[in-house]
């Protein structure tokens, strides 16, 4: 769903009317991915003492809606609790997901005033009825993608890890053990945790140091020819890469690295992830716009 703009016949606290004043009721979402699974956690920021205390009073109650268009996922659910942490199958979730916070009436609410009515409703009371929305928190969405299999959960594979200098330095790569080290230096890393976790930015962040990295272990692979290879093909990530390969019907070795090509198959392997990065820049645009 998408929350749109409507009138009432009774006060709502939202962002977007003037109902209350020196009111605010929000709402923060943080999204991790699980083996299988989508983590939301919602924590919500009220402060009409009213409304509070018809939560605590179990007269009003929070109210979360989840819903993926793409998959025609949808769930509800209520809570007393400001933060709430909801895990979803990953397979019924895909693009975009919109998550929205109200407040809605647990009963019959007579006469329900409140101190911090605009003055336009000063000394006025209102009937609401059960499960009438009483706050709107606002609307989030979120792009979850799906990657590659064997690669969604790039932990799995490869580190991203800090180098001890501040100095701008370029990106070291090694893979000499099970997992594929990404080097970074502090700034870039620290920049990177910041981003690590928004989906929108997950197809961005495979473009500009997976990808590369990619290409940089193909190429060291061919270059050693079949014998070379040997020296890695007991580590995780070759392994990894093998099983992929497999399911493709190919067998990962020098041959294929000299047919196909180090960039196109790191591409491959991840999905392409450059296409999915041009959109989801455009969509952080549009979002961006829209705020």
């Amino acid at each position: 769903m998408d929350i749109r703009h409507k009138l009432y016949p009774y006060p709502v606290l939202s962002a977007f009317s003037d109902d209350y004043v020196d009111s605010q009721f929000i709402s923060n979402v943080q999204v991790d991915k699980n083996i299988k699974e989508i983590v939301f956690t919602i924590n919500i920021l009220m402060d009409n003492k009213k409304l509070i205390n018809l939560i605590e009073e179990e007269k009003a109650e929070y109210l979360i809606h989840i819903e993926c268009s793409q998959t025609s996922y949808r769930a509800i659910f209520t809570t007393k609790e400001i933060e709430i942490v909801k895990n979803i199958p990953e397979s019924k979730l895909n693009g975009k997901v919109a998550i929205c916070s109200f407040i809605v009436a647990k009963e019959y609410l007579e006469e329900y005033t409140n101190d911090s009515f605009n003055e336009d409703y000063e000394n006025t009371s209102f009937n609401i009825d059960r499960g009438s929305i009483l706050a709107i928190g606002g609307q989030i969405n979120v792009e979850i993608t799906k990657e590659a299999e064997e690669l969604s959960k790039i932990p799995s594979v490869f580190s991203i890890l800090r180098r001890d200098t501040d100095e701008n330095t370029c990106m070291k790569i090694e893979i000499n053990s099970d997992k594929i080290k990404l080097w970074l230096s502090k700034k870039d890393f620290n920049n990177y945790i910041s981003m690590a976790n928004i989906p929108n930015f997950q197809p961005i962040l495979h473009s500009i140091l997976i990808v590369p990295a990619l290409i940089y272990t193909f190429e060291t692979l061919k270059s050693l020819g079949s014998n070379g290879m040997d020296e890695y093909d007991s580590y995780r990530w070759f392994k990894a890469f093998e099983k992929m390969f497999k399911k493709w019907n190919i067998k990962f070795d020098c041959e294929v690295l000299e047919k196909e090509g180090s960039y196109e198959l790191a591409q491959k392997i991840l999905d392409y992830p450059i296409s999915r990065a041009l959109v989801s820049l455009i969509n952080i645009g549009v979002e961006d716009e829209e705020a």
